[in-house]
């Protein structure tokens, strides 16, 4: 359902329904509630439900919060890890400058080619699936690089370095793949963080103030704040995937500066 809202669903719609939706719907709520049970309003078991209000609202508050910045760094470290994994290749390409006109447009192609591979199969990536066409071009730069015969200082630095480097795209690619499998929340969390808020906004509607204007004030705000954290979470939730999510600018980039040397 989250992945749903979060790829088919607009961010504005989304964001009017829960910011806007929700505090319309819980002052219908409320109204009906004190309609029903009208000695609420009065106000005379405030003592008791300000307190269970507030515990439940603080247990709520450190749960969405820790769930917001886990999924604000999880996007953050997913972003990285792909910028990691584009570039690094790119400046085994660029290095090669050191290397004889034939070497080096070979290592361009086929840096060209895994960049190009992981742009046509976003689609794969996004699902946490990998590309054979991705690891395939990896593999050809691995033979082309192991056939260079180094004969300068410079050529054997650039053959370490480029070792080195496609030891660690394997990790980057790995690492990217597995990020886009695993940066969703747990379905436990989820319903933890729902129930929470429907508590919180349960209990809203129990504390009776005998000002309709503040109590709807109060209400609705409460329903906004806990919209907004609701929305944030959707969005955050897929950080490959929806309206709000990386992009493969990274390897589009690359692909760009590679072509505008051929």
């Amino acid at each position: 359902m989250a992945k749903w809202l979060a790829a088919e669903v607009p961010e504005w719609l989304l964001l009017i329904v829960l910011v806007i939706g929700l505090p319309a719907f819980m002052l219908l709520l409320e109204s009906l509630v004190h309609r029903w049970v009208p000695h609420w309003r009065r106000g005379e078991h405030n003592d008791a439900t300000g307190i269970m209000l507030s515990a439940a609202a603080v247990v709520y508050s450190v749960a969405i919060g820790l769930c917001v910045v886990t999924l604000w760094e999880k996007r953050n470290e997913a972003r990285a890890a792909t910028e990691a994994e584009a570039m690094n290749l790119a400046a085994v390409a660029e290095a090669s400058r050191v290397c004889d006109p034939a070497v080096r447009a070979a290592i361009d192609d086929v840096v060209l080619a895994y960049n190009r591979g992981v742009l046509e199969n976003w689609s794969s990536r996004i699902h946490g699936d990998a590309a054979p066409v991705v690891g395939e071009a990896l593999d050809s730069l691995a033979s082309t690089i192991g056939a260079i015969t180094p004969d300068t200082d410079a050529e054997r630095a650039f053959v370490l370095d480029a070792v080195r480097r496609l030891g660690v795209a394997t990790e980057l690619r790995a690492d990217a793949v597995r990020l886009a499998h695993e940066q969703q929340l747990p379905d436990v969390v989820w319903i933890s963080v729902l129930t929470g808020s429907v508590v919180v906004l349960s209990l809203c509607v129990t504390c009776g103030v005998r000002d309709g204007l503040l109590r709807r004030v109060l209400v609705a705000g409460v329903a906004a704040t806990i919209g907004v954290n609701v929305f944030l979470a959707v969005e955050l939730n897929y950080p490959f995937d929806g309206r709000v999510s990386i992009r493969p600018d990274s390897y589009r980039h690359v692909v760009e500066l590679l072509e505008s040397r051929e």
